[in-house]
């Protein structure tokens, strides 16, 4: 699954590059991104429980920036008790079943990429989980497949947007680490090759061509290495210590 990510900790113009098709629209995303996140501080690694908002790229309206909160509340969320409950649920979308489940129907029509330095995911040895960050090889921004939705807030009446991080099954690599003894199978973020970008984000992409688009991404461009630990009282600050190499004297046993 992907429930802990870094992002924002590289230049502005890697984002942009990531994102825009043209020179022209890399400059103006590039200004896009310094407005909207001149208050929004690098996150080393942050937890979606935490409900962060994330940086989603779409062309719904040209080409866009925004920060949009992790953990998806569905149009027929009642109330902020439900959305609290909802949200926690919605941190992940399983690829397989985003067009049945009804928090995802919907959100599937409105697609998204997320863009992120790298992911984190815990793997279990000896009853303890061990903190692995995942990332390109040359340490490119990551565009991960994203869904979102607008809830209203029933209170305010304001709109609050939602997304939810799409996964595939596992590859290799991965499946080497989310071995989580309680989760249905090993599981990775669908990763979107930037060729993809363009049939993942628009409207007239269907839902067949869709279903064929979520599928582990190659393994030969990603690394994984263990990094201090990210929970409980020796848990890394928010800083780049978070996403740098650490090595844990009990997996050296398994070479």
């Amino acid at each position: 699954m992907c429930y802990t990510v870094a992002y924002l900790t590289k230049k502005k113009i890697t984002y942009a590059k990531r994102a825009g098709a043209s020179e022209d629209e890399v400059k103006e995303l590039q200004l896009q991104l310094e407005e909207l996140t001149a208050t929004q501080p690098a996150m080393f690694h942050i937890s979606g429980f935490a409900h962060p908002k994330l940086l989603c790229f779409t062309r719904d309206d040209g080409p866009r920036f925004d920060l949009v909160r992790w953990g998806l509340i569905p149009h027929w969320v009642k109330d902020h008790a439900q959305a609290a409950i909802v949200s926690r649920q919605t941190l992940n979308a399983r690829g397989e079943t985003i067009f049945e489940k009804p928090a995802f129907r919907i959100a599937v029509q409105h697609r998204c990429l997320i863009l992120v330095d790298g992911f984190f995911e815990f793997f279990h040895f000896a009853k303890r989980t061990f903190p692995y960050h995942i990332r390109f090889k040359d340490d490119a921004p990551m565009a991960l497949a994203g869904i979102s939705s607008n809830w209203k807030d029933p209170e305010t009446g304001a709109s609050i947007n939602t997304v939810s991080i799409v996964t595939a099954e596992a590859n290799a690599l991965m499946a080497r680490i989310h071995n989580n003894p309680k989760a249905k199978g090993p599981r990775m973020p669908f990763i979107i090759p930037k060729e993809l970008d363009e049939l993942w984000l628009s409207s007239s992409t269907d839902r067949d061509r869709i279903s064929d688009l979520i599928s582990p991404f190659t393994e030969n461009d990603l690394e994984a290495f263990t990094v201090a630990p990210l929970l409980g009282k020796h848990a890394s600050p928010n800083t780049h210590r978070a996403i740098e190499p650490f090595e844990y004297p009990e997996l050296a046993l398994l070479g």
